[in-house]
């Protein structure tokens, strides 16, 4: 009985963050679509583009693009800072040199601009092999890690997230919506 009642905290911790992890895949899905759809009337997101290519004489060139997705906030009160302003909601980067590749997803709650999901395709340098890993967080804390040997990856992909959040917001604050 005692035994019991010592892991019930943990299974209900699982529970509660196997639901959260499926609302950041269901959050994941709907912005997907929205992206498909692009933007209109009922689909606010907005998107910004950047091409960037590179050449270096040792190893060639280096091109890639970084997709920035945003939601218009809204918000009722005029005088909130946020107003009129683009929240970025996903970012997607794309690099690639010869065979190296490198794809990377960084999903942001748009309401606390958080990160809550990273998905990284990078080439291992050890092995040369490709390797996905996902990683899901709340506030701020690792939620969970796939492959589970990634966690100890976490924390740089959760720094690397809010680095990138904080460049896709730059490329909207440098062009400020002009609504007059």
């Amino acid at each position: 009985m005692a035994a019991t009642l010592l892991l019930l905290p943990i299974v209900t911790n699982a529970q509660s963050a196997d639901k959260q992890i499926q609302k950041i895949r269901d959050f994941y899905n709907t912005v997907q679509e929205q992206v498909k759809i692009g933007y209109n009337t009922e689909n606010p997101i907005g998107t910004a583009v950047i091409d960037h290519v590179a050449t270096y004489s040792a190893v060639g060139y280096i091109k890639g693009k970084t997709e920035v997705y945003t939601y218009l906030y809204d918000g009722e009160d005029t005088d909130d800072e946020l107003f009129n302003t683009q929240q970025v909601v996903m970012i997607r980067e794309n690099f690639e040199r010869g065979p190296w590749q490198q794809y990377r997803e960084y999903l942001y709650d748009p309401d606390t601009m958080e990160p809550i999901f990273c998905y990284f395709h990078d080439m291992n340098p050890d092995t040369g092999e490709f390797e996905d890993h996902r990683f899901y967080f709340s506030k701020g804390k690792l939620l969970k890690a796939l492959p589970a040997s990634s966690a100890p990856k976490a924390k740089s992909a959760l720094n690397i997230a809010n680095e990138m959040k904080a460049y896709g917001r730059s490329i909207f604050e440098s062009s400020p919506l002009d609504l007059e």
